[in-house]
């Protein structure tokens, strides 16, 4: 047996004590949790989280910053006080024959998908890393105090922006070469007009504004990376140039400006409409290719100009009319009537042609 040493941390009468441990190790002593099982005091474990710990941990050389919590079941585990100094300690096996004796002895109150990546089965880091993980460690608590030590682990967290993230993660070189190819694109358009001050790339405020991730979640969704010119997918700055001619075009058309505060712009300024366009993009430009026609604005204009007469809505009011309205109420509603004008943009032909000669 080994000794684990601790501090202890008083709070509103209520201790605990805090240290550090081979993750290795813990996790064979904790409670063993299947996947998806429903616990008294946790959320269910879920595999997939698991296993992109596990892989982020081994392969990307990742950090786990953030403390474990922790719960004695019995006396298995005695906190007992050093001889000198403020600290306490608990003795913890060492050997492989004395784990067995310590099985299921520990709870984990927070931190379960970090602390069962470590697995012996699921963990792919080399035992000749050295990897400790921070821990908090309760003293047999009831199950009423392990249900609200996880409340307090996890109500007053405020979450941190995706697109925040996903900023960080470009800085760091942290992304697969699929989120590097759309943010690179997302960056570009958020320099140019009509995006120009309109994307949120990181976390700043714009009123009104639309988030990176966001925008690169629309753009695989409506598969514009499949868009192509005589069999060859569009690079970088063609792709830039189409979608900035394209949204001018819908600016012009629905007389409304991306950059702006105003209400009466309705969906258009927001996700749902930028979305809703980017949907809409792969198929107008099929056109291009179908009439062999120039993708300029005159061009998506007139394309937009059936689809209002197929539709029967005046081009001002595409937004804002109480019956698009309620399209842009929430996303299923807002595919579904993007699928929709993509039929009837489609009985328009399709073709092989390129539109920027």
């Amino acid at each position: 047996m080994k000794r684990i040493y601790l501090q202890k941390i008083t709070q509103h009468g209520q201790t605990c004590y805090i240290g550090k441990i081979n993750p290795r190790d813990l996790v064979k002593v904790c409670v063993k949790v299947e996947m998806s099982e429903v616990q008294d005091a946790q959320r269910p474990l879920n595999k997939k989280r698991v296993l992109d710990i596990a892989k982020y941990i081994s392969d990307e050389e990742g950090i786990l910053p953030n403390t474990l919590t922790l719960a004695t079941k019995d006396n298995s585990f005695e906190i007992k006080k050093c001889e000198e100094g403020d600290f306490y300690y608990i003795e913890f096996p060492e050997e492989n024959s004395e784990f067995a004796n310590y099985k299921d002895k520990i709870d984990v109150m927070d931190g379960q998908h970090r602390l069962y990546s470590f697995q012996s089965d699921i963990c792919k880091l080399s035992e000749d890393v050295t990897y400790d993980l921070g821990f908090t460690l309760y003293d047999k608590p009831t199950l009423n105090q392990r249900r609200k030590i996880f409340i307090s682990c996890n109500e007053k967290q405020e979450k941190v922006s995706g697109n925040l993230l996903m900023w960080f993660k470009m800085q760091l070189n942290m992304v697969s070469e699929e989120e590097k190819n759309f943010y690179s694109v997302v960056q570009k358009l958020s320099e140019e007009y009509p995006l120009r001050g309109h994307v949120i790339m990181s976390a700043e405020k714009i009123v009104n504004g639309v988030k990176a991730k966001e925008i690169m979640a629309a753009m695989k969704q409506a598969k514009i990376h499949n868009m192509l010119i005589n069999g060859t997918p569009l690079n970088e700055d063609q792709k830039v140039k189409v979608i900035c001619t394209y949204l001018c075009a819908w600016e012009k058309f629905a007389s409304f400006k991306f950059a702006t505060s105003k209400k009466e712009a309705g969906a258009a300024i927001k996700m749902a409409g930028l979305k809703f366009m980017l949907l809409l993009l792969p198929t107008i430009w099929d056109r291009a290719l179908s009439t062999k026609t120039l993708f300029n604005e005159d061009f998506v204009k007139d394309t937009l100009n059936q689809l209002a007469t197929h539709l029967g809505v005046e081009r001002d009011s595409f937004f804002t009319c109480e019956q698009h309205r309620l399209n842009f109420r929430d996303r299923t509603v807002s595919d579904e009537f993007a699928d929709r004008c993509n039929s009837i943009l489609c009985s328009l032909g399709a073709g092989s042609f390129n539109p920027l000669a």
